[in-house]
């Protein structure tokens, strides 16, 4: 190499002498060099245009004893002019380029193409080769460029530039005998050629089978299988047929359709396999399996697909009959397993209503009810409610739980629980089963929703239960044993909830002195925080006045004293004193007159308020009782029963929120198996 300074536009003319060296930077500093020629030339004290080539300063790093191999050098051009010092810097590695052959891929298909890339010495030619072929045989052949001078299209010559590599195309013809070739390279600093070696294959279609969207199905879903085929002849139009079959549990040993598990696939008779078909318009085949006609037990199965019809028993081992070039052929494992259903209250109402607050609860069910059928009793969600003298069915007909099942519930309005009755209920949530169609109907109609008062059976109308007389628990009872009959396959889940009246407790103050801070605070069971399955906020607001009972100096009697803080949620429901807590914050009494006040809490929502008084005391004063003598506000509730009212038809919206996991939709669904333990007997069978 030869360092050139190749654009300036320096006045060599006006200079005079010797105006600019070179010093060369390796392991050591040198300012001369061993030319190509074997002479030491001196790089100090150059006058000579430091743009033009000079044989006399081309030299090999090869040959410099203060460079070494893989070491970091710079080449240093210094101008020395009239006093003035000016200096450029080129650094570079050092490294030996060893001629190496490097191919994209070990094999080609017929028609395809590959990469060979070339390394050695950076401009240096090097000799690279194929296999000349003989006459009337068609072999890979260099194409596309890259080279310097192609001698032919089995022989070019090339050189690596600057990063010591050169690319070239060799193409592979239609008709190129299925074998294998080698390619090869000789030139400087290579004593013996360098080969490397490639094989062309047959070309041939590539069956793509696309993986599961989901680990586990519902049987019932339907899944949706799909794939492409790679290597499709660009003339082609017609329709490919690609054969499925599965295998699994209790099935045919060679495979069985995806219609029918008990019948088994036979090899060459594409009737007796499950046929989706590629087309080269869209470029996909897909097919919709529908778990629901095909009777299967729970467990996994692997769905197979080809191109031939030919089962698993000569497809399962590389090189098989039913093998795709020497390959077996793509298949998927899928869990199927029976419909479910879960049911819970939301873990802020602890199963507690007060009467007039909203009642909502959720489900979680997977299994595809509502997604299709033909029958007049196709399902949908149907839940029951039982308590004293109160007996209803209600469906939600209008949202489906969807192909991957998700999470909703019911929501009741302030008018439903306001006419029930204080006490326990029993809820029980019911699901279509397997078949997607509902065996227990209330008063045989498939969209009941009111008082109940007799259960049918779908198959023949007949009564299954009169509930008449029956009290909750035995119209519960009834109904369960109706969904247990062998003779259906609906699956249920059942909880209870108790209804309360309104309970406001306030903690009395006791007695203050004018100056201390009046704190309010107490406990009841109406709504705290959260909401219904259709977002509906469902806490209670509860009002504070503070008024006065004396005649004061002005003249006015019960006057309402002015407070910063008169509004309040009810905090979190307690499992042990079965109620929520309340407060408001502090209120200064300074102002206030000596004498006795009354203070009220009252909820809108509900329509129900509390009071308590307490006796303000001037300053001064001594007080009468102890804190510690403060009456109790958390003792145990016995809400009084009311006297019956007319039954009102209950305010109902069917919900439904995005099908999804339950860990973003209810609070807490994730813990849904644990939390129902909690709450109560919830009662699941699962029909098969």
């Amino acid at each position: 190499m030869q360092f050139l300074l190749p654009e300036h536009n320096l006045p060599l003319g006006e200079f005079q002498g010797s105006w600019y060296e070179y010093e060369l930077r390796g392991d050591v500093k040198t300012d001369s060099i061993i030319n190509t020629a074997g002479i030491w030339v001196s790089l100090k004290d150059l006058s000579a245009d430091p743009a033009t080539p000079d044989p006399k300063y081309v030299f090999r790093l090869s040959d410099q004893s203060a460079i070494s191999r893989d070491c970091q050098a710079t080449m240093v051009f210094r101008m020395t002019l009239n006093g003035l010092n000016r200096e450029l810097s080129y650094p570079f590695t050092v490294k030996d380029y060893p001629l190496e052959l490097e191919l994209s891929r070990e094999s080609v298909e017929r028609g395809g193409d590959l990469v060979l890339t070339v390394q050695g010495t950076p401009f240096m030619l090097y000799d690279i080769k194929l296999p000349v072929p003989p006459a009337g045989e068609d072999y890979p052949r260099f194409e596309g460029g890259g080279w310097h001078d192609k001698i032919s299209d089995y022989h070019v010559r090339a050189y690596p530039e600057w990063d010591g590599e050169v690319q070239l195309k060799i193409a592979i013809p239609e008709k190129a005998p299925v074998t294998s070739y080698r390619v090869s390279a000789t030139g400087p600093g290579a004593i013996q050629p360098v080969t490397a070696t490639f094989s062309v294959v047959k070309k041939v279609m590539t069956l793509v089978f696309d993986e599961p969207e989901e680990k586990s199905y519902i049987i019932g879903n339907t899944i949706k299988l799909s794939g492409t085929l790679r290597n499709i002849e660009s003339s082609r139009s017609d329709l490919i047929p690609i054969y499925l079959f599965v295998t699994g549990p209790n099935l045919p040993a060679n495979g069985a359709p995806l219609t029918d598990p008990r019948q088994g696939v036979v090899d060459g008779e594409p009737d007796t396999f499950t046929v989706a078909h590629y087309s080269p318009i869209t470029g996909r085949w897909e097919y919709n399996w529908e778990t629901l006609n095909f009777h299967c037990e729970e467990g996994t199965y692997t769905v197979h697909a080809n191109i031939q019809p030919i089962g698993y028993r000569k497809s399962c081992y590389p090189g098989a009959p039913g093998s795709i070039d020497g390959e077996v052929p793509p298949s998927w494992e899928y869990a199927l397993i029976s419909p479910t259903v879960h049911a819970k209250f939301d873990e802020g109402t602890g199963g507690v209503f007060a009467r007039g607050d909203f009642l909502y609860s959720w489900w979680y069910a997977r299994g595809s009810p509502g997604s299709g059928g033909a029958t007049g009793s196709t399902g949908h969600m149907k839940w029951y409610v039982f308590g004293a003298n109160f007996k209803y069915a209600d469906c939600n007909p209008r949202f489906p739980l969807g192909d991957d099942g998700g999470t909703y519930g019911i929501a009741y309005s302030r008018n439903f629980t306001y006419e029930l009755s204080p006490g326990d209920y029993f809820i029980v949530y019911h699901h279509p089963g397997l078949n997607n169609r509902f065996d227990v109907l209330p008063e045989n109609e498939l969209y009941f929703r009111g008082h109940v008062r007799e259960l049918f059976c779908v198959d023949d109308g007949r009564v299954l239960v009169d509930l008449g007389n029956l009290d909750s628990k035995n119209a519960a009872t009834a109904l369960l044993e109706a969904l247990d009959s062998v003779n259906n396959d609906d699956i249920y889940v059942m909880d209870t909830f108790t209804i309360e009246d309104p309970l406001i407790r306030i903690e009395p103050p006791g007695e203050l002195v004018v100056g201390d801070e009046l704190v309010v605070k107490g406990a009841t069971n109406l709504a705290g925080g959260g909401t219904t399955p259709d977002g509906t906020n469902v806490a209670d607001t509860l009002t504070l006045t503070v008024t006065s009972l004396d005649m004061h100096e002005s003249g006015k009697a019960n006057t309402v004293m002015k407070i910063p803080f008169d509004r309040a949620t009810p905090g979190s429901y307690s499992r042990v004193t079965g109620v929520r807590s309340f407060s408001y914050g502090s209120i200064d009494t300074s102002t206030w007159y000596p004498g006795k006040y009354m203070v009220t809490v009252w909820c809108k929502d509900v329509n129900h308020k509390e009071t308590c008084t307490f006796e303000l005391l001037a300053e001064g004063s001594e007080r009468k009782t102890a804190g510690s003598d403060a009456q109790n506000p958390f003792p145990h509730r016995t809400p009084a029963t009311p006297a019956s009212t007319p039954y009102v038809e209950p305010e109902f919206t069917p919900i439904s929120l995005p099908a999804a996991r339950p860990t973003t939709q209810s609070p807490g669904f994730e813990a849904l198996i644990a939390v129902t333990a909690v709450f109560g007997a919830l009662i699941m069978i699962r029909r098969r």
